[in-house]
């Protein structure tokens, strides 16, 4: 079992194997004896899919080591990530009779993760997290999330929280299993800390495309490396390319288009032209979208025009790529809402194959 460097102040493992051997371990050795001998509790939070193929496997260490466990199962997806199955899992949390000694355990992908951690958040059980990720955008982003989000209808991550974690145990044993719809979540993610921080990255995704990485400790590490370089420069960064992905996902409800799918197509409209044929051929070997499909330019931009027409995108800061003197780099503008608009519907051409965009009337109403 080796350790992550995530930057973060909990513990990160990693290790082939070792979400079935060591989690049960970890928490009885962070026993608080003083709050007396008491049996101690584990709310494992999954969704069906992943408990599925694991739960069983996973289960026993605890059975071992007499820690009592409950399963609750989830809808997994970000259109089910909304406050109404953080309730549900409240609930039970609160019919397992969990306390400050117990510990709620999150197993599986992204949204199980902000589920999890933010029913851990407001529960006031006081009982401790720790996040066992099972896809390869959990284990590079969401499991080392200072926050929990959730969504609201259409809208993305309207809700958040902060995230304490205990600890996080990241296994490669779990890649193996990843629908296919969703291994672009993990690619398309750190394609963006590539682009903002570390191009070498890119080849690291290009050679790993369609597997795993040979070494998770070495290629984590790495893209921990790039986002702890991004976050210490300036954290908006970060939110490169997530005004239209977020469109994007929200006009489906997140049904058509996965947060990976949407957010490389994003990331693809985001960059400069001269970008584009190098990204391209990665995005081939990924098997990631270049561009739009099942939906029109004018849906997409109504869509765009009613968010920032709310108060919470009034002031929303826009992640561009600028040219000065020859040198190319990201920087942050908090332009007026025209102006956001104007740039995103810029973007949008690129990804929808419309240069010269005229709504209909019925598209427009």
């Amino acid at each position: 079992m080796d350790r992550l460097d995530c930057n973060r102040s909990f513990d990160c493992f990693t290790g082939s194997g070792i979400a079935d051997e060591f989690v049960a371990g970890y928490i009885l050795e962070q026993y608080d004896k003083d709050l007396g001998d008491k049996e101690i509790k584990a709310a494992i939070i999954s969704d069906r899919q992943v408990s599925g193929y694991y739960f069983n496997a996973f289960e026993k260490q605890f059975v071992l080591r007499n820690v009592k466990t409950c399963l609750i199962t989830i809808d997994e997806g970000e259109q089910n990530k909304n406050l109404s199955q953080v309730n549900s899992v409240i609930k039970e949390l609160t019919e397992f009779g969990l306390g400050s000694n117990d510990w709620i355990i999150a197993f599986g992908g992204g949204s199980v993760i902000d589920i999890a951690g933010f029913a851990a958040s407001l529960y006031t059980g006081g009982s401790r997290f720790v996040a066992v990720p099972t896809t390869l955008s959990s284990m590079a982003e969401t499991c080392c999330s200072e926050k929990a989000y959730t969504n609201s209808g259409s809208r993305k991550n309207t809700a958040s929280v902060s995230l304490s974690q205990s600890a996080v145990f990241v296994d490669p044993v779990f890649l193996s299993t990843v629908p296919k719809k969703y291994i672009p979540n993990g690619y398309s993610q750190i394609i963006r800390y590539a682009l903002l921080a570390d191009f070498g990255l890119l080849t690291e995704l290009f050679n790993v495309a369609g597997s795993r990485p040979s070494d998770i400790r070495i290629f984590l590490n790495r893209v921990y490396a790039a986002r702890a370089s991004v976050e210490r420069k300036n954290p908006v960064l970060l939110t490169l390319g997530s005004e239209l992905s977020e469109a994007i996902e929200g006009y489906f409800r997140f049904m058509n288009y996965s947060e990976g799918e949407a957010l490389a197509l994003s990331l693809y409209a985001t960059v400069p032209e001269k970008a584009r044929v190098p990204l391209m051929a990665i995005y081939t070997k990924l098997e990631l979208p270049t561009g739009l499909k099942g939906v029109s330019f004018n849906a997409i931009m109504n869509s765009l025009k009613d968010t920032y027409g709310k108060g919470s995108s009034a002031n929303r800061p826009l992640v561009c790529y600028e040219e000065v003197d020859g040198k190319g780099s990201w920087a942050i503008k908090y332009p007026s809402k025209e102006e956001a608009l104007e740039i995103l519907q810029e973007r949008l051409k690129i990804i929808s194959g419309n240069s010269s965009p005229i709504a209909s009337k019925e598209e427009e109403t």
